[in-house]
C-alpha cells in the first residue's frame, strides 16, 4: 500500500516533479518578482481557491529564484507564527531583519537589518485603528498617552516613522541583490490578521527593489475586506497589488494523471477483478462522478487518503467501484456519508441490525426517507447536488433517482455491492463483522488454503452458517475442481450438528430456509456449475454418509428427465440415472440398517426416497425390519415424517395409498395393538396412532391434525 498524504505541496525536485506542467509559468513568474535595487517595490498577488495548489506553485517559484545565475534573497513570512494580529507588522519587520541578516551576512545586509530591527520597535505600542495607516494609529496613540504639549512634541521626535523607514529604504538599496518576500497563506488568517498584512505591505515595507508575492484566495479576501468596512474591497486589493496573477486552470488531463498515479500506488493487485463487471463500472462512476466533483490536488489527497485506509481493511470484501463510491461521497459530502452510515435503511431498506423489524417492503422503506435526504443534499450546489444524487443512484439502485445504472447485478451480495446490507456493513465497519465472513476466507477455505474442519467449527460456534452458505453459493462456480471434497467437508460438520437437528424439530419441514435446505441448495448449485456432473453425482450417491442429500439429488435428477416441465438440461442421461438409482438403493439400504441418521430425523427422507427409487427393495427392506425385534417402533422411527404444513410443522399420516405398495399395513397394526404406545416418545406415538386409524398426526405434539 502506498503513503498517506499529509496535504504537503510538491517541492518540484527529480522525486516530487511538477505533474500539473506549471513549471513554465512558475519560472515567469520568478522573472517578474526579480527587480533592481532602485526599483519600486512591486506586489505580485498567486490567486486561487484552497487546495489548487498555490503553495506548489510558490515552491516552483523559489526553485526557479534558486537557480538563477544572481539568485535574489528570499525573505518567507508566516504570518501564522505571529502573537497577536496588533503585533504582526512588527514581528513581520523583524523576521524580516532575521532573514535578511541569516541568508547575507555581510556588513550592508548587518546594517539594514539594524535599520529594520529600529524601525520594527516603533511598532511595540502602536494602537492600530480600522482604516487608517500605521502612522495614523502610532500619533493616536501617542496623543492620548501623553498630557503636556512638551512631551507630546519629544515623544514625536522619537517617532520619526517616515525617517527610519527612509533609512531601511536607503541600507536596503546598498545591498544591491534583489530582494523577494513571500508570504503564503493569507487566505488561512483570522479576518483582523489577514487586513493587518495587507496593511504592511502597502505602507510599512514598500522598500524599492523588494517584491512581493502574495499568495491567497481573492473571493475570501473580500469578504475579509468588507468585515472590516472597506468600501470597494476589490479595489483596496488592486491598490495593494499591482499584478494580479491567477493560478494556472488544472486541465482534466493532469487531474486524471493525477488519479491514475494514485490509484497504481493503492495495491500492487487488480482491484477489480474479484467481482463481475466491476471494472467497467468503475470506469463509468470515475468519467461521470469522480472528475467533476473531486475537483483539485487536495480534494483528491483526501480521496485516496479514504480510500487506501477503507481498503486496506476491507479489500476483497466489498466491490472496489463501490468503495470508490463510498469514498466520494466520505470527502465531498460527509453529512450524506454519515447519513448512510447511521441510517442505511434510508438507501438500502434494511438496518445493519435486528432491532425494530421493519415490515415494510425495501423499495418503500427507502422512499419514506426522501424528505430527509433531499434536506441534507440542498446545502449543496445545483450542479454538485446533481452529481451527487446520480451517484447515490448509481450505488443504491432503491433510491431510483431519475438515472439509469449501466451496471446493474441481478445478485448484489455475490457481485460485492454496498446495496446488499452485509457488503454495505463490512465497508462501514472496515472489518467482516462477526457472522458475516469475508470473502479471502471463502476462497481459501474452496481452495484448501485453510483446515477446512477448523473453518466450519468456527462457522458453527460464530453462528455465521447462514452467511457461509450465502457466500458458498456465490462462489460455487469456484469450487469445481475440489467440488466432492467441499460438499463431504460440508455434510461431516453440518448433517450430525446440533443446530441441524435442532432446526428439523422446530421448523415447518423441508419447505422453510433451514440449515438442511441451505444444504441441499448448495449442493445443487455446486452440481451445477460442475465440468463432469455425472462422476460428482457418483461420488455422492455413492458415499453412505451422504445419503440424505443424495436422495434430493436423484429427486432433482428425476424431476429435469421426467418431469413435465424441463426448467434446465438435465445433469445426466437416462443410462446414467438408472446406475444412479441402483447406487442410491444400496447406500439408502445400508444407512438405514446401520441407523445413521436416525437421531437427526433424517431417516423418513432418505425412506421415501427409497421408495421412489424402487418398491420392490423397499418393500422387501421394510419386511426384514418389521420381522425383526420391536419391528414395529423402528418402522415408526424410519417412516415418521410424511409431510409437514404451515399449521404445526412435520406431520405423519399412514394410508393406504401411500404404503400399501411396500409395507403390510395389516401388519402394521397387528404388532402395533400388541404394545403400549403411550409408553412410546412423542413423535413415535404419533405414528402408531396413524398406522391404527390413518388419520393425520403432528410429529411435535402427537395432536390429531384437523383435516386429513
Amino acid at each position: 500500500m502506498g503513503i498517506y498524504h499529509n496535504d504537503q505541496p510538491i517541492q518540484g525536485g527529480h522525486n516530487d516533479p511538477d505533474l500539473l506542467n506549471r513549471l513554465d509559468f512558475a519560472n515567469h513568474l520568478a522573472n517578474v518578482l526579480v527587480l533592481n535595487n532602485n526599483d519600486d517595490c512591486l506586489t505580485v498577488s498567486l490567486e486561487g481557491e484552497w487546495g489548487y495548489g498555490k503553495t506548489s506553485v510558490i515552491n516552483l517559484v523559489k526553485r526557479a529564484l534558486n537557480e538563477k545565475e544572481t539568485a535574489p534573497i528570499i525573505i518567507e513570512y508566516n504570518p501564522w507564527l505571529a502573537g497577536k494580529p496588533e503585533s504582526l507588522i512588527q514581528d513581520f519587520l523583524l523576521q524580516f531583519s532575521s532573514q535578511l541578516n541569516i541568508k547575507d551576512g555581510s556588513e550592508v545586509t548587518l546594517k539594514a537589518a539594524k535599520e529594520l530591527i529600529a524601525y520594527s520597535s516603533l511598532f511595540s505600542v502602536a494602537k492600530l485603528v480600522p482604516g487608517a495607516e500605521p502612522w495614523a494609529s502610532i500619533v493616536e496613540k501617542v496623543f492620548s498617552k501623553f498630557g503636556s504639549s512638551a512631551k507630546k512634541i519629544a515623544e514625536l521626535k522619537k517617532l520619526d516613522l517616515l525617517g527610519k523607514k527612509k533609512s531601511v529604504v536607503a541600507a536596503i538599496e546598498k545591498i544591491r541583490t534583489p530582494i523577494v518576500v513571500i508570504i503564503d497563506d493569507i487566505d488561512r488568517l483570522t479576518p483582523s490578521e489577514t487586513f493587518q498584512v495587507l496593511r504592511l505591505v502597502k505602507a510599512v515595507a514598500d522598500f524599492s527593489g523588494t517584491s512581493f508575492l502574495l499568495a491567497f484566495d481573492s473571493h475570501y479576501l473580500v469578504s475579509v475586506l468588507d468585515k472590516n468596512d472597506i468600501v470597494n474591497a476589490s479595489e483596496y486589493i488592486n491598490k495593494v497589488v499591482q499584478l494580479r496573477v491567477p493560478l494556472p486552470v488544472i486541465s482534466e488531463r493532469g487531474m486524471n494523471e493525477l488519479a491514475n498515479i494514485e490509484l497504481d500506488n493503492l495495491s500492487d493487485k487488480k482491484l477489480t477483478d474479484r467481482f463481475e463487471t466491476d471494472q467497467e463500472r468503475l470506469s463509468w462512476i470515475f468519467h461521470n462522478y469522480f472528475k467533476h466533483l473531486i475537483k483539485n490536488p487536495r480534494e483528491l489527497k483526501r480521496f485516496f487518503n479514504h480510500l487506501r485506509f477503507v481498503l486496506e481493511q476491507v479489500e476483497g470484501q466489498v466491490c472496489f467501484s463501490d468503495l470508490f463510491s463510498l469514498s466520494i461521497i466520505a470527502t465531498k459530502a460527509n453529512s450524506v456519508y454519515e447519513h448512510v452510515k447511521k441510517t442505511p435503511e434510508a438507501y438500502i431498506g434494511k438496518r445493519f441490525s435486528n432491532d425494530g423489524l421493519i415490515m415494510d417492503k425495501p423499495k418503500e422503506v427507502v422512499k419514506s426517507f426522501s424528505e430527509e435526504r433531499d434536506k441534507i443534499l440542498k446545502e449543496f450546489s445545483g450542479r454538485d447536488r446533481k452529481l451527487l444524487e446520480g451517484l447515490l443512484g448509481d450505488t443504491f439502485p432503491l433510491l431510483d433517482s431519475g438515472g439509469y445504472s449501466h451496471y446493474g447485478v441481478s445478485d448484489a451480495d455475490s457481485a460485492g455491492r454496498v446495496s446488499a446490507p452485509q457488503r454495505l456493513h463490512v465497508a462501514f465497519q472496515y472489518k467482516t463483522p462477526a457472522g458475516y465472513l469475508s470473502d479471502q476466507e471463502i476462497l481459501d477455505f474452496i481452495s484448501g488454503d485453510i483446515d477446512r474442519g477448523d473453518f466450519l467449527s468456527k462457522v458453527i460456534t460464530e453462528d455465521a452458517d447462514g452467511r457461509f452458505f450465502e457466500m458458498m453459493t456465490n462462489y460455487a462456480k469456484e469450487c469445481r475442481g475440489n467440488s466432492f471434497d467441499i460438499l463431504v467437508c460440508i455434510y461431516n460438520a453440518f448433517l450430525k450438528s446440533k443446530k441441524l437437528i435442532s432446526s428439523l424439530e422446530s421448523n415447518y419441514g423441508f419447505m422453510s430456509k433451514d440449515l438442511y435446505l441451505q444444504m441441499n441448495w448448495l449442493t445443487n448449485k455446486i452440481i451445477s456449475e460442475s465440468d463432469d456432473k455425472y462422476t460428482l453425482i457418483k461420488k455422492l450417491v455413492g458415499r453412505q454418509k451422504s445419503a440424505p442429500l443424495a436422495a434430493d439429488v436423484l429427486y432433482k435428477i428425476r424431476s429435469q428427465i421426467h418431469g413435465e416441465k424441463i426448467y434446465d438440461e438435465p445433469w445426466v442421461s437416462e443410462d446414467q440415472l438408472d446406475e444412479l438409482e441402483v447406487d442410491y438403493q444400496n447406500v439408502a439400504i445400508k444407512s438405514l440398517s446401520d441407523k445413521t441418521y436416525v437421531d437427526n430425523h433424517l431417516e423418513s427422507h432418505i425412506f421415501y426416497e427409497l421408495k421412489r427409487s424402487s418398491k420392490d427393495k423397499t418393500s422387501e427392506f421394510m419386511g426384514a425390519v418389521l420381522s425383526g425385534n420391536n419391528g414395529i417402533i423402528r418402522v415408526a422411527e424410519i417412516i415418521g415424517n410424511s409431510g409437514s404444513d404451515s399449521t404445526n410443522g412435520p406431520y405423519v399420516q399412514i394410508d393406504e395409498k401411500t404404503f400399501s405398495d411396500v409395507v403390510s399395513l395389516e401388519k402394521l397394526r397387528e404388532q402395533t395393538k400388541k404394545i403400549d404406545i403411550a409408553s412410546q416418545p412423542v413423535h413415535i406415538q404419533a405414528v402408531l396412532k396413524s398406522i391404527v386409524d390413518g388419520k393425520k398426526y403432528y410429529l411435535r405434539d402427537g395432536v390429531l391434525g384437523e383435516r386429513w
